[in-house]
């Protein structure tokens, strides 16, 4: 039996038209970075899942998460500021270009959240060449993410780009 992200994959283009129907619905680049985790978590099947918007100052903040971080009511238990630069997902947003740590022991920009993890997968949701998030996804076990997950990774922020373009102030 095939694993969520090939399942994902194999589907892309129906299962990419459902979480822009949802997307259309945000009224707020908040609410769309919930949709957008909510949906990356559940038909991926990860353990973890953030997106970080960003900040008026010039930073990133983890608006959105699905997994532990995640409170009740699409509250977050503790949110990470990180400057565009700091850290993996900081990386990712000023390179503009996904980034894949396969072992986040031997890598220095890593920035440890709740939990310690040991690969990270970032992806910069982009338009134009203007950051508007990135989509971060950690787990315990080394090497857990490869080119498939980058390729459903990338196919969640292409679709949600344009909704946050959209929501953007």
């Amino acid at each position: 039996m095939p694993d969520a992200v090939t399942r994902f994959l194999d589907r892309s283009d129906t299962m990419l038209v459902r979480l822009d129907e949802q997307l259309r619905l945000a009224e707020s680049a908040q609410e769309a970075a919930w949709f957008i985790c909510e949906y990356t978590g559940r038909e991926l099947n990860l353990a973890d899942c953030v997106v970080y918007l960003p900040t008026e100052a010039g930073g990133l903040v983890q608006t959105a998460a699905w997994g532990p971080k995640r409170g009740t009511d699409r509250m977050l238990e503790s949110r990470i500021h990180l400057a565009i630069g700091k850290g993996i997902a900081g990386a990712c947003a000023r390179q503009l270009r996904t980034l894949r740590v396969d072992d986040t022991r031997e890598d220095p920009r890593y920035v440890s959240d709740i939990e310690p993890c040991l690969s990270e997968l970032a992806v910069a949701i982009c338009q134009d060449e203007i950051l508007l998030g990135v989509l971060d996804s950690a787990h315990a076990s080394l090497a857990f993410y490869d080119s498939r997950y980058e390729q459903a990774f990338e196919a969640i922020a292409d679709c949600s780009a344009a909704h946050l373009w959209r929501l953007r102030q």
